[in-house]
């Protein structure tokens, strides 16, 4: 089973596509829809980089004919400002790749990353910036690679990064995907091995509270199938046992509030007929356990939230966005609008003001898709 974030990604970067229709817009009295300055694309991350600006990152797709090309897209707003997003140069601009997250440890220690070119197999696209100026910073990645990418980034400190995904090689005619997890000390990005015992897992997301608190979130690539969590303490990896609640399933994000408030989420399928159902789990500091969400779908983006946790995705049995939020009486819906005539949320971000979440929609059947940036008005 791959990944339902890399699936979803992997399909919005090859085209446009047509969609049916999936009828009216779910209450949406909260949310403001805010434009892009971008005609196609996808908002796949969203963060905060200081009190008054959010970055969004993703890519831009333009289409020629029957193909499409792939561009980094850096968005920002600055709520002092009050004149919308506005796009950013960076470097990597002219890139064939995406940016697939960002992570930031303030307003001058900031890193996107994403794929490397796959015609090429060269490696991973990173990018850093310092509140003055840009560097563009390769990653390696192992011999034989086909291709690459980082799904996941967490930035500590200037000298202080980690970042998260996958490989794909060969394995005599058949291809397979091994994660891949690389440290930044200042210098360079290099690979760091799993210890052993730890089987091989694909890694979509990472988080960290500090230097000694570092955990990242993804799926087993043993044959289980299972979603599993890692973590580290400045000194060694380990695997924390997770609960498990059904047949197969993922975790695609993970986010922190501290060392005793992490929350993981993605997706769990109960058997083999099942379309996916919201997985959701939170670290209290000395255990994991699993916190039953409302509804069916998959879960990409996760943000804590005052008493608790925020989660949007989408809902495959209903066509429409998953969006619910869980405080001290327990889970509300975000009551997510449908954009156009199907959105897909991919990012979120919390503000002192509310929530911020990126992703796609079609406004029609045969319009490319095009980002989507909603901001909660409370």
């Amino acid at each position: 089973m791959s990944s339902a974030k890399r699936l979803a990604t992997a399909l919005l970067a090859t085209a446009a596509f047509a969609v049916t229709s999936v009828g009216g817009a779910q209450a949406a009295d909260t949310w403001r829809q805010d434009p892009a300055p971008v005609a196609s694309g996808n908002v796949l991350a969203l963060t905060r980089i200081d009190q008054h600006t959010t970055w969004a990152a993703g890519f831009q797709l333009t289409t020629d004919g029957k193909s499409s090309i792939l561009n980094p897209m850096l968005l920002a707003r600055d709520d002092r400002a009050g004149t919308g997003w506005k796009r950013i140069a960076t470097p990597a601009d002219g890139v064939a790749s995406r940016i697939n997250a960002l992570s930031a440890d303030g307003a001058r220690d900031v890193w996107l990353v994403g794929d490397n070119d796959a015609d090429a197999h060269g490696p991973i696209l990173t990018e850093h910036w310092d509140g003055k100026s840009w560097r563009t910073v390769d990653a390696p990645v192992p011999a034989g690679t086909l291709s690459a990418g980082f799904l996941g980034v967490a930035a500590v400190s200037p000298r202080d990064a980690w970042a998260v995904g996958w490989t794909q090689r060969m394995r005599g005619d058949e291809s397979y995907d091994t994660g891949l997890l690389e440290h930044w000390d200042g210098q360079a990005w290099r690979q760091v091995k799993l210890p052993a015992g730890i089987p091989d897992a694909e890694l979509y997301s990472i988080t960290a509270t500090g230097p000694r608190d570092i955990w990242a979130s993804g799926v087993m690539a043993d044959g289980t199938d299972q979603p599993v969590v890692l973590h580290y303490d400045g000194r060694t990896w380990t695997r924390p046992t997770v609960p498990g609640t059904g047949l197969y399933g993922e975790f695609n994000t993970i986010v922190a509030a501290g060392p005793n408030d992490v929350w993981a989420a993605g997706r769990t399928l109960l058997d083999d007929k099942d379309r996916g159902h919201p997985l959701v789990a939170h670290y209290d500091g000395h255990s994991w356990k699993t916190v039953p969400a409302p509804g069916t779908g998959v879960v990409f983006a996760a943000a804590p939230t005052p008493g608790g946790v925020a989660v949007v995705g989408y809902d495959k049995n209903t066509g429409q966005p998953y969006g619910e939020q869980l405080d001290g009486r327990g889970w509300h819906s975000l009551s997510l609008p449908t954009v156009g005539i199907d959105s897909t949320p991919y990012s979120m971000t919390a503000t002192a003001h509310g929530l911020v979440v990126g992703g796609a929609y079609n406004a029609d059947e045969t319009s490319p898709f095009q980002p989507l940036l909603l901001t909660a008005n409370g």
